[in-house]
């Protein structure tokens, strides 16, 4: 039986762990680095390059040395952070970036999560023990970004939300003038084709299970203005190249960004099936597990220009005989083959933002 919660946090079709291929896990049996974007045709004059630091950084060091870039991008999953190093600082995978484990101390009692990597002590992990995060800064044009792989999320790690913190902590130090989450989520409703991405008009908690009783459990935010021209970047000679390679997916992707185009953050591993057995049908038109939670942490930011993107990695599940743990795991394996792929669109609508900032 598939691990969903491992595959969707930990599957990095960059280099999958052994146990993926133990347990089956198809995508795991295909050449590592595969089902990596690649080949965008960049303008010339925006090309994302990577600027490595040398020397290189200490664990232990803080982000001030990013204080007053241009932009913050943050993502969640290994699939989501090797298909953003893929694109954006190519030539330097996420394992060539940076651990960002500064005052780890004041996370250790916080993280109780079991599914926690952050407390996990198996060896394929020990990247993720007892650290927040990987980093690596990259230039977009004239723009200095810096890409930040969490370690840390919602849904796994404890009442504490540990996560927050995190977002906050991010926000402060670098004190950017724009601040992105992104990555991958569930298409919710059959309009939602795989690979297409949300840029949330709203972003709002549904919360149903272990944080139902906070105040927050239905609470919702408003993203920042786009940019002007941010929708004219994203063009299909940037979208379509990746998209031609996800089997089912629209040859150019669709970009839902209307205000009432909502990303749904649950506090569980939800995501749509044709019985709507989520009820997340009419709330949205993706899911994930921490977008609104970056959006509370930043309203301690006030002035800074956020956003949260999110590509389609898996479409709506065909459920027909109502078989949810059968559903669960399509949904997974969709998203460990394909959940690369689709994140190339959700990158481009990044970049879209930071240029047109």
């Amino acid at each position: 039986m598939l691990d969903v919660d491992d595959i969707i946090l930990n599957y990095d079709p960059a280099a999958p762990h052994e146990r993926f291929r133990a347990a089956g896990l198809e995508a795991a049996m295909e050449p590592a680095g595969s089902a990596l974007p690649r080949g965008i045709p960049w303008p010339a004059n925006a090309t994302p390059t990577a600027a490595p630091l040398n020397p290189a950084p200490s664990s232990a060091d803080d982000l001030s040395r990013f204080h007053g870039y241009d932009a913050v991008v943050v993502t969640w999953t290994a699939a989501e952070a090797s298909a953003l190093a893929a694109l954006l600082t190519p030539g330097y995978g996420t394992a060539d970036w940076y651990q960002y484990c500064h005052d780890v101390a004041a996370y250790i009692p916080l993280v109780t999560g079991a599914k926690a990597p952050f407390n996990s002590r198996e060896a394929d992990m020990a990247r993720y023990y007892h650290c927040m995060g990987l980093y690596f800064p990259c230039t977009i044009g004239a723009a200095r970004v810096l890409l930040f792989k969490s370690g840390l999320h919602l849904d796994y790690d404890g009442p504490a939300t540990p996560v927050k913190r995190l977002m906050a902590e991010i926000a402060a130090a670098v004190a950017p003038k724009v601040f992105i989450t992104t990555g991958t989520g569930g298409g919710v409703g059959a309009d939602v084709s795989l690979g297409d991405v949300v840029v949330a008009g709203t972003v709002k908690f549904d919360c149903k299970t272990q944080f139902k009783a906070e105040t927050w459990a239905e609470a919702e935010y408003t993203p920042s203005a786009l940019p002007a021209g941010t929708l004219a970047a994203i063009t299909p000679a940037l979208t379509s190249v990746n998209a031609a390679r996800i089997p089912g997916a629209r040859p150019t992707p669709q970009i839902f960004s209307a205000v009432t185009d909502a990303i749904v953050t649950t506090d569980f591993f939800a995501f749509d099936d044709s019985t709507d057995h989520y009820e997340l049908q009419g709330l949205g038109r993706a899911c994930d597990m921490g977008d609104a939670m970056v959006a509370n942490a930043l309203q301690s930011a006030p002035g800074l220009a956020w956003y949260a993107i999110r590509n389609a990695s898996d479409p709506q599940i065909a459920n027909p005989t109502g078989n949810m743990t059968r559903a669960s795991e399509d949904a997974a394996s969709i998203y460990a083959r394909y959940g690369a792929l689709t994140t190339a669109a959700s990158v481009i609508a990044s970049w879209a933002v930071i240029q047109a900032s």
